[in-house]
């Protein structure tokens, strides 16, 4: 596969990807939360501050969906093991780490308040799993682009 048409399909689902995110923290949310207030109307002064939290959620991923999009550019460049790139992902761990967080915290928050149904417990369950494998994969992979980055400069060094 050609350099370009990979960068063009990794961006691609980037794309995708910041749209579900959007759908989810700006279409999904609302809706569930206004269900939680026609079953349980004693729960409405919680949409606002649930909403916000939703939208908080979805800002770390949308922020490493940016800084992917700038990794997925440098592919057609021959770019793609620099330092710049390794730093890249080592920002996205640590965006990642801070969503688990994020998710961790609300997990926490509506376990002690008791008001966790079935498909939200799942939904964070899913959720945590995701963040920590993200954390793992992003780690890795910043620690493998350093090196091949440095590979890279000793090689030209040498020539």
């Amino acid at each position: 596969m050609k350099p370009t048409t990979a960068a063009v399909l990794l961006k691609t689902v980037l794309a995708v990807s910041a749209l579900a995110i959007l759908l989810v923290a700006c279409w999904g949310v609302p809706q569930y939360m206004e269900h939680v207030t026609y079953v349980r109307p004693s729960l409405s002064p919680w949409v606002i501050p649930m909403i916000a939290y939703g939208c908080l959620i979805a800002i770390p991923v949308l922020l490493a969906i940016g800084l992917l999009w700038r990794v997925f550019g440098t592919i057609p460049e021959n770019g793609a093991f620099s330092m710049a790139n390794a730093r890249r992902f080592r920002i996205i761990a640590w965006l990642a780490a801070g969503d688990l967080a994020l998710v961790l915290a609300l997990a926490a928050f509506l376990l002690i308040s008791g008001v966790i149904p079935a498909f939200i417990l799942l939904c964070l369950i899913a959720a945590v799993y995701i963040g920590a494998v993200a954390v793992i994969v992003f780690l890795v992979l910043g620690a493998l682009v350093r090196n091949a980055a440095q590979l890279k400069q000793d090689s030209e060094l040498t020539i």
